[in-house]
């Protein structure tokens, strides 16, 4: 034992006579002990209450509480290795400011603060603005809690009268109205409902918060008909094709849908045309979510449109209320999941909230967790998404089943008996992924110390081969690029990087080394 009393009692002010504020300091002795570091404090006859110190459970180290001007003396020690603050941590469930997030329990059912702290949702890892495809009855255009978050055609010049983009409607600049074949949407509460779940403006101070604080809403309404919603469905698909065409100059990169409608009693292979589309979607890596019928019936038996459509990219959702527990329909072949429906809060028309019921809540819920896991920071989550896109859309839908929280009321009723859980969802998507991985010959062998002392760390690498096109990058959890480190040949040689970590707000940070198509990636842990 380093000391023979350890003093439990903490106090923030100093002595009697000395007002001054008292630091946490960790400190690192010397091998031999803190023989120097004891006599020190006798010599001051510091004592409890009034001054704090523990040995930590490991070798050598101590943490004292005293006045900041001492520590130059203790680091001066002959005992003493090293000394730095003990820094308060801060508990990282991220909570937006949004004055009706505290009655939004629809969103404390799936977890959000803790899928928020790997991603509040907005763009990829590498850039892409990510965006949900709403197809609707109509919307409140410019809700003070969607405005911000409305996708726009940017490839067209609003109100000319002209098809600028060359896709067949003339100023589709905030999405379109099937019906009209311009974007005049009319200002209708459903889907100004559905849109607030998926993407109500997130830390603005106003009104609530949507599953992602950042997204692109693309607006679709006035299909009232079936031939209608495959002419939405094509709109979608055309514009991601686009997207994928022009390397992302033109269209936009959608990586879901939203139906929050349908039609009873009726089964998918009587509506072909329909069912197809969710594959033609699909194979440009689009997922679409619908909502199952709230009437209490076994769609298996009794039908229900589209949730009947056999498409591996359709997830349809059923409900859950506040306690967990399932309402409406089901069907344990056609039925996938269940998401939070009776008792969310969402935007209303007129710049309203209020309460949203139903599957056509449910609904959103699930399109919104897959719009935020497209923004993970993990590099590689996205990786084949040109080539192939829709092997990630795969990759979701079965992250999303996997991760799902099993369900008493849904077992036996639906595919998975699970309910939407998106923390465990996004956390997913870093596992294996973003934790610190390799691929061909370069490895990041240690991040170190982790978190960084006196503002930075130390990044040890290997690279084998040719190494002339090596290089490193830091991005935010949001998948932001901070910086780009071109590697110096000292840096080769003595085999790191330092990263300076002051100007870092306190988060997670994922540093990457690049070498042609090989790349590895770790964490960075500011605190």
């Amino acid at each position: 034992m380093i000391f023979s009393i350890l003093f439990s009692i903490f106090f923030l002010t100093g002595f009697s006579n000395n007002p001054e504020p008292m630091d946490r300091w960790i400190v690192e002795l010397q091998p031999q002990g803190g023989k120097c570091l004891q006599e020190w404090w006798a010599a001051r006859e510091f004592q409890s209450p009034a001054i704090f110190m523990k040995e930590l459970p490991v070798d050598n180290w101590v943490v004292i509480q005293i006045a900041k001007h001492h520590s130059a003396e203790i680091e001066q020690l002959p005992c003493v290795r090293k000394l730095y603050i003990d820094q308060k941590i801060e508990w990282r469930n991220t909570a937006p400011n949004d004055p009706g997030y505290v009655n939004q329990e629809n969103l404390d059912l799936i977890g959000m603060e803790k899928a928020w702290d790997v991603s509040q949702g907005g763009l990829t890892a590498r850039g892409d603005t990510i965006v949900i495809a709403l197809i609707d009855d109509g919307f409140q255009l410019n809700h003070e809690d969607l405005l911000a978050n409305i996708w726009v055609n940017r490839d067209e010049i609003p109100n000319d009268g002209s098809d600028n983009d060359d896709n067949g409607y003339d100023d589709d600049y905030f999405g379109l109205n099937i019906t009209t074949g311009t974007d005049v949407h009319q200002n209708l509460e459903h889907g100004t409902n559905v849109a607030g779940i998926a993407g109500a403006r997130g830390n603005n101070s106003k009104g609530i918060s949507g599953i992602n604080w950042r997204v692109k809403l693309m607006l679709i309404s006035g299909a009232d008909f079936e031939s209608d919603l495959i002419e939405a469905y094509e709109y979608v698909v055309d514009m991601r094709k686009r997207y994928r065409l022009t390397n992302g100059d033109k269209g936009a990169f959608v990586v879901t849908t939203n139906l929050s409608a349908g039609i009873d009693l009726a089964f998918g292979v009587d509506h072909p045309l329909w069912c197809e589309m969710y594959d033609k979607l699909g194979e440009e890596g689009i997922l679409s979510v619908s909502a199952v019928t709230n009437t209490n019936i076994d769609v298996d038996v009794l039908g229900d449109m589209p949730t009947t459509c056999s498409s591996p990219f359709l997830i349809t959702v059923a409900d859950v209320d506040l306690t967990d527990s399932h309402l409406g329909g089901f069907g344990a072949e056609n039925v996938d999941i269940a998401a939070p429906g009776h008792g969310s809060i969402s935007t209303g028309k007129t710049n309203a909230y209020k309460v949203f019921d139903g599957t056509s809540a449910s609904a959103p819920h699930v399109s919104g967790t897959i719009a935020l896991m497209y923004s993970t920071p993990c590099t590689f989550f996205l990786d084949g998404i040109d080539s192939d896109p829709k092997s990630i859309a795969e990759k979701v839908r079965d992250i999303i089943f996997a991760t799902g929280d099993e369900n008493n009321s849904l077992q036996d009723i639906t595919a998975t008996g699970k309910r939407l859980q998106t923390d465990a969802a996004m956390q997913e998507t870093i596992q294996g992924a973003c934790e610190t991985t390799s691929i061909e010959d370069v490895h990041i062998i240690s991040i170190s110390p982790n978190p960084p002392e006196e503002n930075e760390v130390r990044a040890f690498f290997e690279i084998r081969g040719d190494t002339s096109t090596a290089y490193f990058e830091l991005y935010t959890a949001t998948g932001a690029l901070i910086n780009h480190y071109p590697l110096t040949q000292a840096e080769w040689t003595q085999g790191y990087l330092r990263v300076n970590t002051q100007p870092l707000p306190a988060g997670i940070y994922f540093l990457t080394i690049h070498n042609k198509k090989a790349r590895a990636t770790a964490k960075i842990f500011v605190y």
